[in-house]
């Protein structure tokens, strides 16, 4: 049997270079390999750990895997959802859900990327449980998104100001 030895996250990019930049500013990554079509980013001291940004238009690019992400999302987990969401929105990223702590342990916020890529921004929710800023309260669920799911809390995690 063949030994698996990279696995590697791509995202097609409409423009590589803003791309690049939105996603060092926003987590804080370093790029470990640049061209004029491909960015490989990683965080710092953690080479294992890579997103690869691609042209989506660069003649490496496979031609089935143009045009919008389906049945795809990206997931970072940082140690501060709250702060990740308020910087992407500062840098007027599209908040498509605000923190929400989840029955599964994790307070996720969703974002969309400059290509349209929905983007889940998570942190442990007992993580943030030990923040005297974070509250966990009822929430109303009133979109597709936020009904209630066989097994969730009524609960959403936020900061308080």
């Amino acid at each position: 049997m063949s030994v698996l030895n990279r696995v590697l996250f791509n995202v097609l990019c409409k423009d590589l270079a803003d791309s690049t930049k939105f996603y060092k500013e926003l987590f804080g990554l370093e790029t470990i390999y640049d061209s004029d079509w491909f960015v490989v980013l990683t965080p710092k001291g953690q080479a294992n750990v890579q997103i690869g940004l691609i042209d989506q238009m660069s003649q490496f690019t496979p031609r089935h895997a143009w045009g919008m992400h389906e049945g795809t999302y990206l997931t970072f987990e940082v140690d501060d959802v709250f702060e990740v969401l308020d910087r992407a929105r500062a840098m007027g990223a599209d908040v498509v859900s605000e923190a929400i702590a989840l029955d599964y342990g994790q307070t996720r916020g969703l974002i969309r990327d400059l290509n349209g890529m929905v983007i889940d921004v998570s942190t442990p929710t007992a993580q943030l449980a030990m923040r005297e800023d974070v509250i966990i309260e009822e929430v109303d669920r009133d979109t597709a998104i936020d009904q209630q799911q066989p097994g969730d809390r009524d609960a959403v995690s936020r900061p308080v100001w």
